[in-house]
């Protein structure tokens, strides 16, 4: 009984606090629309102000993009097969649109999923901030005019692609890098010992 009460608490949290960063979102990108709406300098304001408090908090909502992502994968499969926009069925979406989004939120899953979180460089922040804005520019540029591969699409997945795999890369190689520099205490002792 103790276990299932802990597991459902535990699954409670959760669930609010997924719904609190999905909630936060959507409030975050109204709050954008209403800035810009009033004047691009509040907007670009709101932006400077976003991007500092995201590059300070990567190592916490990196950990929860890869589930957010995860239904970006989805709506851009379902888009893929039915040529429409999950949330909004009057949009319609090419296989092109929908191949290239399948595509960014696909490789975005993937590599936030393997990111370590503990150890990310100031490069690191830069690329998943980079990313995290490519993902946003297509829906403010594109959102209603999804039948057609347009360029600010195209670039921004291309862009937030390339930044996330080299990123991806890089920290990999860094990683095995500091690994071979230190060794383990136990290679230590061995070392001493053959001396």
């Amino acid at each position: 009984m103790h276990d299932y009460r802990g597991n459902a608490t535990r699954g409670f949290h959760f669930a609010t606090r997924f719904f609190l960063v999905v909630a936060g979102a959507l409030a975050i990108l109204l709050l954008f629309r209403v800035a810009f709406a009033f004047s691009g300098w509040a907007g670009f304001g709101l932006l400077s102000v976003l991007t500092i408090i995201l590059y300070v908090t990567v190592d916490r909502w990196v950990r929860w993009l890869p589930g957010l992502l995860i239904f970006g994968v989805v709506n851009s499969l379902l888009g893929l097969i039915t040529h429409q926009v999950p949330t909004n069925p009057h949009v319609v979406v090419s296989a092109g649109v929908a191949g290239l989004l399948l595509l960014f939120y696909a490789v975005g899953c993937v590599v936030t999923y393997h990111c370590d979180a503990a150890h990310l460089s100031g490069l690191d922040r830069c690329a998943l901030l980079v990313y995290l804005y490519c993902m946003i520019w297509p829906t403010l540029v594109a959102r209603k005019d999804l039948a057609n591969v347009t360029s600010d699409i195209a670039w921004s997945v291309s862009i937030g692609v390339a930044v996330l795999i080299a990123q991806f890369a890089t920290h990999r190689m860094r990683t095995k890098r500091d690994r071979r520099r230190k060794p383990n205490a136990a290679d230590r002792h061995t070392w001493w010992i053959a001396s």
